[in-house]
């Protein structure tokens, strides 16, 4: 029979498996009309490192249209869009929800659960294990979620070198310092 510390490890484990997306969004600026819809709430880097939180009003391959008014505006002739080109763009994010790591997270908590249930024991006490996978699932979805933020749908730089490397020297050193984006 499998131990809670057992299973826990194999959920903990498959989770960060099923959450860890790769982080850098591949792609050009069209097609980010492929990845959102109009409606759809984003989150938008420019070049000058402003962020702008809103929603989609129209996107194309050269503009996207975000109305970042929140409710009502109070004097129509206020602007409450801003339209970006893709040079203005730096990064396109979707905004991550941390009850979505939950579900995910309580469905795989749950297999443990299920499992023990199979299991021909007598004593083991199936409804507050099945309580503590599914609750311990559930928390490490929603860390999951917390960690790793928003998804990325669009970075100007995704191009670039993904591994860098620079000599360091010194009077008592020399060697190299490597970096690695993902």
């Amino acid at each position: 029979m499998l131990t809670i510390p057992t299973l826990g490890a194999g959920c903990l484990a498959f989770l960060v498996l099923l959450q860890a997306a790769p982080a850098a969004a591949q792609g050009t600026f069209g097609e980010l009309a492929g990845k959102v819809r109009q409606g759809q709430k984003i989150i938008v880097l420019d070049a000058q490192g402003a962020i702008t939180e809103g929603t989609v009003e129209d996107i194309s391959s050269s503009t996207l249209v975000v109305n970042y008014a929140r409710g009502r505006v109070p004097d129509p002739s206020l602007k409450t869009t801003r339209t970006f080109t893709p040079d203005q763009v730096s990064r396109v994010q979707k905004p991550a929800h941390l009850w979505d790591g939950a579900i995910k997270g309580a469905v795989i908590g749950a297999i443990p659960a299920l499992i023990n249930i199979g299991a021909d024991c007598y004593d083991c006490n199936e409804g507050p294990f099945a309580a503590f996978s599914i609750g311990l699932g559930a928390g490490i979805g929603v860390g999951i979620d917390a960690l790793f933020g928003p998804k990325t749908l669009f970075r100007r730089d995704a191009g670039q070198s993904r591994l860098s490397l620079a000599p360091v020297v010194g009077r008592d050193r020399r060697g190299f310092s490597a970096s690695i984006r993902f």
